[in-house]
């Protein structure tokens, strides 16, 4: 059964659970990218409560938390205080810097209502473009950016740990208001 998904700002409160569901998300989704060391020093580095809080009360950041049935979901990230790539030329630009469902909430439907969220956010604040930045061995994170209008410009370099992995820089214009 689907039901429409509550996506909502995340709060200073909300900063422990948010990097537990962080944390979680990741690994399910890239923890087999690297050596289990490289992946604990990029979550430790990453992903902490305090981390956490300083996101939600960043003005240049809008976390979201997305909750299906009266649990957590997922999460997303808009970021305007990061540099785009060299690739970007549409600017105003934001990035999307995360974008995670947990793994029992796939196939609800529930990532397109994110994604279609965060561009209607981008668009409000005056951005004419969203990035991102996509590993380029995840061919289903790819294929799901490529459906949702966003396509590849470019490459980029994305540590875990110590570990360089290679990721495509993906962009989307958005429409003019």
């Amino acid at each position: 059964m689907k039901f429409d998904a509550i996506i909502r700002p995340a709060r200073l409160a909300d900063a422990a659970a948010l990097s537990e569901l962080m944390r979680r998300t990741f690994i399910a989704a890239n923890g087999h990218c690297s050596t289990p060391g490289n992946v604990a020093r990029f979550l430790d580095a990453t992903y902490q409560p305090g981390l956490q809080a300083a996101e939600i009360r960043d003005p240049d950041t809008l976390t979201l938390i997305v909750e299906q049935d009266h649990e957590w979901a997922g999460f997303a990230q808009l970021r305007w205080g990061t540099r785009p790539p060299p690739e970007i030329d549409l600017l105003p630009t934001v990035e999307l810097g995360r974008i995670y469902l947990d793994a029992a909430f796939h196939r609800r439907g529930i990532a397109a209502q994110l994604v279609a969220t965060l561009l209607a956010a981008a668009s409000v604040r005056g951005s004419r473009s969203v990035w991102l930045n996509v590993w380029q061995e995840s061919a289903q994170a790819i294929r799901f950016y490529q459906k949702h209008g966003f396509q590849i410009v470019g490459s980029s370099v994305f540590n875990v740990g110590d570990d360089p992995k290679q990721d495509w820089v993906m962009t989307q214009a958005l429409p003019v208001a």
